[in-house]
């Protein structure tokens, strides 16, 4: 008679008719994760078990070897094993709590010592962080292991110091070793993120130069296209505006040569790209948008200082984006550029009016806007605001420091 379920081929065998038990795969890294918290699990118990190993030699050292002649402060015949049982069970204390258990083992030394001091200032200089508190229990530890009150002579304070200095030695070594692995666990990791950061930068600087290929390649046929247009168109509007494309084409092409440009430099972590200082100058990006028929309004007060190439970068990007942002937004509006210089500082205030028309070309969105524009402002240790005013239009002003540096160059990504 059987009582189990049969096996075929090593397989459990259902009862007859039964549909098969389906295997059932583990979840991914389910396997790993099992293994590893069996690993921290048997690492935490042979922890605990080498501590109650400790404990317990301290405790046989503590029974078998007396430490004095003396009875103790307390004239009780049971002390010196008290004294040592009570001693080793504080010392189970040593990592989680080291100081505390290290001045209950000093207390209790005080009323009878045993060697369970020396495990104590052992701990003391190898688990405890901190330095001052550490070296306070030491010496305290040092001091009721030697009993200068006990044993006047010089001769026993400093043999007993001199005994007792060894497993301090000993504990320190041990903090100093353990301190080195974690600085150099940490260094590993530094240089790993660093190599990843170059990894990163070098990608970065292959994904510009694709898209400056690809691009380029594009604009400079719109370009061509452009220029042949001039040359076989016969009214004069025509011509005109193809050769405002072309213009405008190459204008493109030469801004996004720079970023490229910008963008490879950056292969080098904190590479800056230096460049001499220059008056801000927007006059192109108020006429280009003159001519795309917005009225603007360009002001300049104070006296004009020149900025750093990245302040300078920032700034005509500021610029930029709130004259793009009236063109997609707030047709038919009229802005005003501010440029205020006010002692190292560069504030720029570009308002716009309500738009007096709907939109009626969609020249597409999401792209970083005012989020990559703040972030860009922020490099340079500036600031941007911006608010809708009371009569349906909108402001932006930025506030930038005319000498800034910083180590991040070109445009944010």
């Amino acid at each position: 008679m059987i009582d189990g379920p049969t096996t075929c081929g090593g397989a459990p065998a259902s009862c007859a008719g039964a549909p098969p038990v389906p295997f059932v795969r583990p979840a991914p890294g389910a396997g790993y994760r099992d293994r590893v918290s069996i690993r921290a699990w048997w690492a935490s118990r042979r922890s605990f078990g080498f501590d109650v190993l400790v404990a317990a030699i301290a405790v046989a050292l503590g029974l078998t070897l007396r430490m004095g002649r003396d009875a103790g402060l307390v004239d009780w015949p049971y002390l010196h094993q008290a004294s040592a049982v009570l001693s080793g069970a504080l010392l189970l204390y040593r990592r989680r709590a080291p100081f505390g258990s290290g001045a209950a083992i000093c207390a209790v030394g005080l009323v009878y010592p045993t060697h369970v001091l020396y495990f104590a200032a052992y701990a003391a200089g190898a688990c405890i962080e901190d330095r001052r508190r550490a070296w306070g229990l030491i010496g305290a530890l040092v001091v009721t292991t030697t009993q200068p009150w006990s044993y006047p002579r010089p001769l026993n304070i400093v043999t007993g110091a001199g005994l007792a200095l060894v497993p301090v030695l000993l504990g320190l070594y041990v903090a100093a070793r353990r301190r080195l692995r974690a600085d150099r666990a940490e260094r590993v990791v530094r240089e790993r993120e660093l190599g990843f950061e170059r990894v990163r930068m070098e990608e970065r600087a292959r994904i510009a130069g694709e898209m400056h290929d690809v691009i380029t390649h594009r604009v400079s046929l719109m370009v061509l296209q452009a220029g042949a247009l001039r040359t076989r168109a016969r009214d004069e509007d025509v011509r005109a505006s193809a050769e405002e494309l072309r213009l405008v084409g190459c204008k493109a092409l030469e801004e996004l040569r720079g970023l490229v440009a910008v963008t490879r430099s950056e292969r080098q972590m904190g590479s800056v790209v230096v460049g001499p200082r220059a008056v801000l100058d927007v006059s192109d990006l108020v006429a280009d948008s003159r001519s795309a028929g917005i009225p603007v309004d360009l002001v300049t007060l104070g006296k004009p200082h020149p900025t750093s190439p990245v302040v300078g970068r920032a700034a005509y990007r500021v610029v930029q984006e709130a004259l793009t942002n009236v063109h997609k937004h707030a047709p038919g509006a009229g802005v005003d550029i501010r440029l205020h210089y006010v002692g190292d500082e560069v504030r720029i205030t570009v308002r716009n009016s309500a738009p007096t028309r709907a939109v009626d070309v969609a020249l597409g969105s999401g792209g970083s806007g005012l989020l990559g524009l703040r972030k860009r402002v922020e490099l340079v240790a500036g600031t941007l605001r911006t608010r809708p005013l009371p009569d349906g239009g909108y402001e932006l002003l930025a506030i930038l420091p005319a000498g800034a540096t910083t180590t991040t160059t070109g445009d944010p990504a």
